[in-house]
């Protein structure tokens, strides 16, 4: 039976002089996104869900799906 996982991870949405703060988000995603990938899984979806107006944080849920006989 096919496995299905969900990542959530909710960037902020900053001016300027936060931008570091962000960008470790955002990596933090990408790896955790990496190590799904190096165990099996592929990436099934991704919503990106915007905070009221825009101005406080932006919500990524990635869905990812693993066979059974990827399983490691």
């Amino acid at each position: 039976m096919q496995s299905i996982s969900t990542i959530t991870t909710v960037v902020p949405v900053v001016d300027d002089t936060e931008i570091p703060r962000q960008l470790r988000k955002l990596a933090e995603r990408d790896e955790n996104l990496m190590s799904y990938a190096h165990s099996g899984s592929s990436l099934a979806s991704i919503v990106a869900i915007a905070g009221p107006e825009f101005v406080t944080f932006v919500t990524f849920v990635d869905t990812l799906t693993r066979d059974p006989e990827t399983i490691k």
